[in-house]
């Protein structure tokens, strides 16, 4: 994402300057606090600063947020397509393709059934709750 760009993650804050918008999306993309200050051409004493405040603060996790929601939603698109090339390859001529294939299904379908299960769990435990009247 180019940082001068409109990103559309998040309304515009109308209490933030047009510095404090300016930096945000070099926040979100650059390795460091430091390295953006410097592709903002903004101090990173005032960033630092801003930092402190909770209404840019709030912004930056808001926009934050919506970029590793963008993520997650492209990861989910394309898991079928990912399964299915790990499994193409499970055939593979060389040993070590098809190891590493075979390793990676199982730990994403250990991992996937891990993650059912809490969900389970998680419903279990919110309608006991609800049935206990301790939970809206």
């Amino acid at each position: 994402m180019n940082p001068t760009e409109s990103n559309g993650m998040s309304e515009e804050n109308p209490s933030l300057t047009d510095r404090q918008r300016r930096v945000i999306p070099h926040l979100l993309t650059s390795p460091s606090t430091e390295e953006a200050c410097r592709r903002a051409r903004i101090n990173k004493t005032t960033v630092y600063e801003w930092l402190k405040d909770d209404s840019f603060r709030n912004e930056l996790k808001a926009q934050r947020d919506a970029v590793i929601e963008r993520a997650l939603d492209s990861l989910k698109a394309n898991i079928a397509k990912a399964t299915e090339t790990l499994v193409k390859h499970l055939d593979s001529v060389r040993e070590s393709i098809s190891i590493r294939a075979a390793e990676d299904l199982i730990e994403f379908a250990q991992k996937a059934l891990e993650h059912e299960e809490l969900e389970g769990r998680i419903q279990a435990l919110e309608e006991k709750l609800i049935r206990q009247g301790g939970y809206r």
